[in-house]
């Protein structure tokens, strides 16, 4: 699969994210609280690890949606892509030890960001350091 891509399916022939319209503007506040829940002032209520369209759209179409969220948030960067890859984690769409082009893209954008904010080695969790090691190419 190339980077951003989808799979073939009907929904992707429409050519049209199956994302929720909402969606992206959402995965800013959540990627804020999935770094710091204490620390970002954000309730934990009503964050998109929780819905089940959504989790149905990632058990039938884990690809799809990878290049979907890829596609709508790698381009933003920030606390939008950590949200969205905080949320491909909850998913299970995103493994440290296994590469998916999407994924990897959506996983190092989100940990370049926290790079380049001052997160240091120790704050990144098992899962973050695994990808970056397997991903990045170079040390932190």
């Amino acid at each position: 699969m190339s980077l951003f891509g989808r799979r073939a399916s009907k929904d992707a022939d429409m050519g049209a994210s199956r994302l929720p319209s909402n969606l992206v503007a959402r995965l800013e506040p959540f990627g804020r609280f999935e770094y710091d829940p204490k620390g970002s002032g954000v309730d934990a209520i009503g964050h998109p690890n929780a819905e089940y369209p959504l989790l149905q759209l990632a058990k039938q179409d884990p690809d799809g949606l990878l290049g979907d969220l890829a596609a709508a948030t790698v381009p933003i960067g920030g606390w939008t892509v950590y949200g969205a890859m905080r949320l491909a984690w909850h998913f299970g769409l995103l493994k440290p030890e296994s590469s998916r082009d999407d994924g990897d893209a959506i996983g190092l954008a989100a940990l370049r960001f926290i790079h380049d904010a001052g997160a240091t080695w120790e704050q990144l969790n098992t899962d973050e350091k695994a990808l970056w090691s397997r991903a990045a190419g170079q040390p932190w």
